[in-house]
């Protein structure tokens, strides 16, 4: 019994003492002095004390006792701090911080021990997505933790994970899993109590020991005690009372489980009679529909071949007064023919003759032809004579290709090149207009460009387009007006100093290609003016562009016939990206296989469907500087 009465009188004395220390305005005057430990331990226990009181508050002193617990470089502090901010976070209903605090602190509670403080974080993990009204997630979290709760045998978390997991279970109507629970959950409920009873005594027998030293300097309140001692025999009493009650219940309520059962498989043999008359029912519901189904099907097709039977009659009897009323149109018809028939003859005699007429006017019209063609036959000759002859080329250049493709027999697309001293000066125009017309621009623009450079003394690319467009307008007598024509050319020009390799390009419209074969293999764009060679609504002077050049470059010029051809399987444009794909892929390869590249997918993509349907002409010129 005196064993007994010193650890309630220790329990009390402590219970005290810890009260006395616990109030707020103790811990906030004590925080001014305390230091390290002493501060981390006040700041915590200041937050625990604000946490009913005001949350915001205690989540301030939560993150300064955080602050000191890394300071101090202690791992358990710190996961005590983290604990508080997440359950001042939770307190606030700010319930993605509090998940995030508390996952910083199972983080280090999974290197700590004892295993209890970091189950308990798990579980209130599962607790915070339970409020926040995540079923699923918090389902899980309980789950887990009430399995890791079992394996470190820690009863009480585990009843309280079977209580959360049997009411989710029930509000998610998985009324099953709920009952398994349940079953397990009264199961623990009993031995928590009794648990929850011992571990009570186990912490009274601490206390008291602790609060034995002290019992030596109170033997004179003995006398006081032996008035205490009868109170605490019947608290005695009525805690034994409690545990026999509580046994009762637990064995009441296994008595009641029992019951459910029974009436649950009762319940479950009156679904199975319930299912099997069912079944019975259905069976014979489902023999007479199939047999009523087969009935009607069978009526169907009697009445289906009786109606035929009478629209075919009907048929018959219509067409019979039909074939009657046929017969006499026919005879009508016949009548009518025989004076057509004359009518016929006369007018073919009429046609014999005229026909005769047609003829010769078709062979006047074939001689017409011949002699038209002959004449642009001989214009293309005079054509390829002002273009450069191959020979010239040679021995201007060592490895290019030409690939030229006029859409008719003469073409308004031109290729120039000229060598003058260290100089070298190539154009590649597109003409305004196809066949003749595009022809005519075509020698016009030549001469010009053979009289510019023969006469002129010009230093920069620009000087040669701009004197280049004026002797067209002038030419051509074009002066801006409203109505008049307004041909030109699209034309790249540039030439090279061979001493120095500098390049000087111009362009109107049509671009100059340049690829370089480096580590990084560069494709340069020398971009050409917005106008063309030729009357314009805002003219300016072209652009003048300076490069220099490498051995081993390789120059690509072209008008936009390739580029605008159409075809492939939706007869759309050939694109400038898809052209720059293929000189990019193939540079490397020598000039005469390069042409035979771009000739075979000009061929494959116009196909047949556009073989006779050329839309632009194109002329594309390249060469390697070597």
């Amino acid at each position: 019994m005196k064993k007994f009465l010193f650890i309630v009188i220790c329990f009390v004395g402590i219970g005290a003492l810890i009260n006395a220390q616990g109030t707020i305005p103790e811990l906030e005057k004590r925080l001014k002095k305390a230091k390290g430990k002493d501060k981390f331990e006040t700041l915590y226990q200041l937050s625990k004390a604000y946490l009913s009181v005001s949350p915001k508050k205690s989540l301030d002193y939560a993150n300064k006792a955080y602050s000191e617990a890394k300071k101090l470089k202690d791992e358990n502090m710190k996961a005590n701090a983290l604990n508080m901010i997440g359950t001042a976070y939770y307190k606030r209903n700010k319930y993605k911080s509090a998940i995030k605090n508390y996952e910083k602190e199972l983080a280090i509670r999974e290197k700590l021990s004892p295993k209890t403080s970091y189950l308990k974080t798990l579980f209130n993990i599962a607790s915070v997505h339970d409020a926040n009204k995540k079923e699923k997630k918090a389902l899980v979290a309980y789950i887990k933790s009430l399995k890791l709760a079992k394996d470190a045998k820690y009863v009480e978390l585990a009843y309280k994970c079977y209580e959360a997991i049997t009411r989710l279970c029930k509000e998610q109507r998985k009324h099953k899993e709920a009952y398994e629970y349940l079953e397990e959950y009264y199961k623990y409920k009993g031995t928590i109590n009794l648990s929850s009873d011992r571990r009570k005594i186990e912490i009274l027998e601490t206390k008291y020991k602790a609060g034995k030293r002290e019992l030596d300097e109170k033997e004179s309140e003995l006398s006081q005690i032996d008035s205490t001692l009868s109170i605490v025999q019947s608290e005695k009493e009525t805690l034994v009372k409690d545990t026999t009650s509580k046994g009762q219940a637990i064995d009441q309520l296994s008595t009641e489980t029992k019951e459910q059962k029974l009436t649950i498989e009762e319940q479950k043999a009156e679904v199975k009679r319930q299912r099997q008359w069912l079944v019975a029912f259905f069976g014979f519901f489902t023999v007479i529909l199939v047999f009523s189904i087969l009935l009607y099907k069978q009526y169907k097709a009697k009445k289906k071949a009786n109606d035929l039977l009478i629209m075919q009659n009907a048929e018959i009897i219509e067409k019979s007064e039909e074939i009657k009323v046929q017969a006499e149109q026919l005879q009508q018809r016949n009548t009518k023919i025989q004076k057509q028939k004359e009518v016929l003859v006369e007018q073919s005699e009429e046609l014999l003759e005229q026909s005769r007429e047609l003829e010769k006017h078709w062979n006047n019209a074939l001689k017409s032809k011949a002699e038209i063609l002959d004449s642009i036959n001989y214009a293309r000759k005079i054509q390829k004579a002002i273009f450069p002859s191959t020979d010239y080329v040679d021995s201007v250049l060592d490895d290019y290709f030409l690939l030229f493709k006029p859409r008719d027999i003469v073409s308004g697309d031109f290729f120039w090149i000229k060598k003058i001293d260290d100089f070298i000066i190539v154009a590649v125009a597109d003409c305004t207009g196809h066949g003749v017309p595009g022809a005519f621009m075509s020698i016009l623009g030549t001469s010009f460009l053979n009289e510019i450079v023969s006469h002129k003394d010009l230093d920069d690319a620009n000087e040669i387009l701009n004197l280049l467009r004026y002797k067209v307008k002038e030419s051509l007598g074009q002066r801006g007006r409203a109505r008049e024509t307004k041909d030109g050319m699209d034309l790249a020009l540039y030439y090279i100093n061979t001493e120095t390799l500098e390049l000087q390009y111009s362009g109107a419209h049509n671009p100059l290609y340049i690829i370089r074969e480096t580590p990084e293999e560069k494709f340069m764009i020398l971009k050409a003016d917005r106008q063309p060679i030729g009357v314009h609504v805002k003219e300016k002077d072209f652009t003048n562009y300076k490069f220099q050049l490498e051995r081993g470059d390789c120059l690509y010029s072209f008008s936009d016939g390739y580029t605008d051809q159409f075809g492939g399987e939706k007869g759309r444009k050939f694109k400038t990206k898809n052209f720059q794909k293929i000189l990019f892929t193939n540079y490397k390869k020598p000039m005469s296989e390069q042409k035979e590249i771009l000739n075979n997918n000009f061929k494959n993509w116009i196909g047949d469907e556009f073989r006779n349907n050329l839309t632009p002409s194109t002329c594309s010129f390249a060469f390697y500087l070597l």
